[in-house]
């Protein structure tokens, strides 16, 4: 198959990477001084002790979309509307169109934007970022999980792209309901992303000591009640079985933090702020996921 990664940060490298490994034709869409490494030295690749040195195609044209048989939105939440903005009219019909963001709302936008194409939905549990430029670090997990939200001539491609991920090391499967299954880990990202950028201290260390445990299990709280309003399937048995995985997480930077140290913009708006937002739709309150978003904006001032 041809897949384009539409966004080269940490994430889209490391999968695409995979993919390029278990025999597909990635190409990468990436832009500056990231894109200009990519095409003159390659991705220097790093996972669990194995350094790799891949030649790949990179490029900041969108058209080549145009014969792909999968596109995978692998950018920020923040960059994404753009993104789609910039394939307008470029996409095959027959290609399968993947979102794969923090948050709930990548493929609804997708889909409106693509509506006679084939969206499905991505979660990837991952510890991840870029070194320097055409360089990836993978350090923690990577495993995939993908759900079709809106079906099209590509469907087709679904099931062989979760072998070929498996093929490449990367443990995917699909889930029947995508909905919930964002909403699953929109609800690890409302509890740990924020609070990690705001303290400069890792998920782990949040369940040492009971002030900060308390913050990330009311946030949590928060979103179930707001998930169930919605009617989402999960439930508070989902917020112990993230707070018991963390628990045992190695020493990873989230993906807020990383933006905080970087001077990027974080998608604190799209995680506890979409929180606060469908609270106020349903009348819940949702004081603790308004102040995390509160403090992060007030740093994302500083830095």
């Amino acid at each position: 198959m041809k897949v384009v990664f539409a966004g080269a940060g940490a994430v889209g490298c490391h999968y695409g990477s995979r993919l390029q490994q278990a025999g597909d034709e990635v190409l990468f869409l990436a832009r500056g001084k990231h894109l200009s490494a990519m095409q003159q030295h390659g991705l220097l690749h790093e996972s669990e002790g194995e350094v790799l040195c891949l030649t790949v195609q990179a490029t900041d044209d969108p058209a080549v979309v145009c014969d792909a048989d999968v596109v995978i939105f692998s950018c920020k939440m923040t960059s994404l509307r753009k993104m789609i903005q910039s394939m307008d009219g470029k996409v095959s019909p027959d290609s399968l169109l993947i979102t794969m963001q923090n948050g709930v709302e990548a493929p609804e936008w997708v889909a409106s934007a693509f509506p006679e194409h084939a969206v499905a939905a991505a979660t990837a549990f991952i510890g991840a970022r870029l070194e320097g430029s055409g360089h990836v670090v993978h350090s923690a997990a990577g495993g995939v999980r993908l759900g079709l939200w809106q079906v099209g001539a590509g469907s087709k491609h679904l099931r062989a792209l979760v072998e070929q991920f498996n093929a490449g090391g990367v443990p995917a499967r699909m889930d029947g309901d995508p909905a919930a299954m964002l909403w699953r880990k929109l609800l690890w990202n409302t509890g740990f992303n924020a609070i990690t950028a705001i303290t400069r201290r890792f998920a782990s260390q949040m369940c040492e000591f009971d002030e900060t445990l308390a913050i990330v299990s009311d946030a949590m709280q928060e979103t179930v009640a707001v998930a169930q309003a919605e009617g989402i399937a999960i439930g508070e048995s989902d917020i112990y079985s993230h707070i018991d995985v963390t628990r045992r997480m190695g020493p990873v930077k989230t993906s807020m933090w990383q933006d905080i140290e970087a001077g990027h913009r974080t998608e604190v708006d799209y995680l506890n702020g979409l929180v606060v937002s469908r609270g106020e739709k349903h009348g819940i309150g949702t004081p603790v996921n308004r102040m995390l978003v509160s403090l992060v904006h007030a740093i994302e001032v500083q830095s």
